[in-house]
């Protein structure tokens, strides 16, 4: 409302848009920040990951888009520091010339047997649940014939492929593959301790990194919001309009900062008790209760909300009734709702139509409504 005035459907509409703007704003900037601490999976990607595991010694291994000639102009800046030397390590070995003829050829070879291996399942398909009945009827079957041939030819052609794929050069004979493999044997332990560590203190750098973002556009919508609430509880002159908008903006401003924190707490908590607990409930028929454990807690968190707003709406009425002096406006034949000049010996006011009289409870007679003492018994 704008001073007790509900908003017009152009205002809403207004305040709508604006928050949806402030909203997309808020988390491009949140991502903004928290990208200086990489998820583990952009600084510990699998590419790299897999050869810390296990020195690779197939070309597929190092097929991966990220490697080839034009590798060493193009460096991740989110690796970690042992990808990054890693990825070096693989530009050399992958810039020698034979390494692209070869790992063209081997991709035309897997390409063949792919092809093949489908044709061979088509032809087994389409043959095998009629060959008896062909052969029952016919002693000389130039359809099965021809399948057989096309079937034999198929597997000899996938017998020379895959020789001519054992023919080829391996890896392990190019100039870097030793500098490559010694980095990777040496730099294994170390690599899983760095990526351990990160692990574990990832979400708590994000979270820091979200916090520089958030938290001084919250105290600074925060301090306004509360300072135009504290003069509309007090009854001053204050700017309605700055006080939507803030609270809008300071709610919008806290979901970033709710949803992180409750990343942070369960990354915390120790997951393994969750998870044993749920595998015993799936052991003992039980699944279902987690239905109930959800239920259960998301009607609290709602039920919870609902109260904490009404109470908050109830006190702020409160607040405004207590803060207005009531006598003082009655003894100055001012309406003690909307302040202003009336007389008092009728029923109701003129310009808020609020109800001026109530009947005493001592004796009966009808007394003005906010007074102390009954004007006709001298009752509190």
């Amino acid at each position: 409302s704008f001073r007790d005035e509900p908003l017009s459907g152009i205002s809403i509409v207004l305040l709508i848009l604006l928050d949806i703007f402030i909203f997309t704003n808020v988390i491009i900037g949140v991502e903004g920040e928290t990208a200086k601490v990489p998820r583990v999976s952009y600084h510990f990607p699998l590419d790299c990951t897999k050869h810390f595991e296990k020195v690779q010694t197939e070309y597929s291994s190092f097929e991966h888009y990220h490697y080839g000639q034009s590798r060493a102009a193009h460096i991740r800046p989110h690796l970690n520091e042992h990808c990054k030397e890693l990825d070096k390590r693989i530009a050399r070995l992958s810039g020698d010339e034979r390494f692209g003829v070869n790992l063209e050829r081997i991709r035309e070879i897997e390409s063949t047997l792919a092809q093949n291996k489908r044709r061979l399942g088509e032809i087994s398909k389409q043959y095998n649940t009629r060959l008896f009945e062909r052969i029952a009827q016919m002693q000389n079957n130039a359809e099965l014939q021809d399948a057989k041939s096309e079937y034999d030819g198929i597997v000899m052609d996938n017998t020379e492929l895959k020789k001519e794929r054992e023919a080829v050069v391996k890896i392990t004979s190019f100039e870097g593959y030793e500098s490559y493999s010694d980095y990777v044997e040496k730099n294994k332990e170390a690599f899983f301790d760095a990526k351990r560590s990160y692990t574990f203190w990832q979400p708590f750098k994000a979270y820091a990194h979200m916090l520089v973002f958030i938290l001084p556009l919250l105290l600074f919508f925060g301090y306004f919001y509360k300072r135009a609430r504290s003069k509309a509880l007090k009854a001053e002159e204050y700017n309605p309009v700055v006080k939507i908008i803030c609270a809008h903006i300071s709610l919008i401003l806290a979901l970033p900062l709710v949803w992180y924190s409750l990343g942070l707490a369960y990354h915390v908590l120790p997951k393994t008790l969750l998870k044993r607990l749920v595998e015993f409930l799936v052991e003992i028929g039980l699944i279902s209760i987690l239905n109930y454990v959800a239920i259960f807690l998301v009607v609290l968190v709602f039920g919870g909300l609902i109260y904490w707003i009404q109470k908050r709406t109830l006190i702020k009425k409160q607040a405004v009734i207590i803060g207005k002096d009531h006598q003082r406006l009655i003894s100055w034949s001012q309406c003690f709702e909307c302040d202003y000049k009336i007389d008092y010996t009728k029923s109701f006011c003129p310009f808020c139509g609020v109800k001026l009289h109530e009947q005493c409870l001592h004796c009966g007679e009808q007394r003005v409504r906010h007074e102390t003492f009954c004007s006709s018994c001298g009752e509190e």
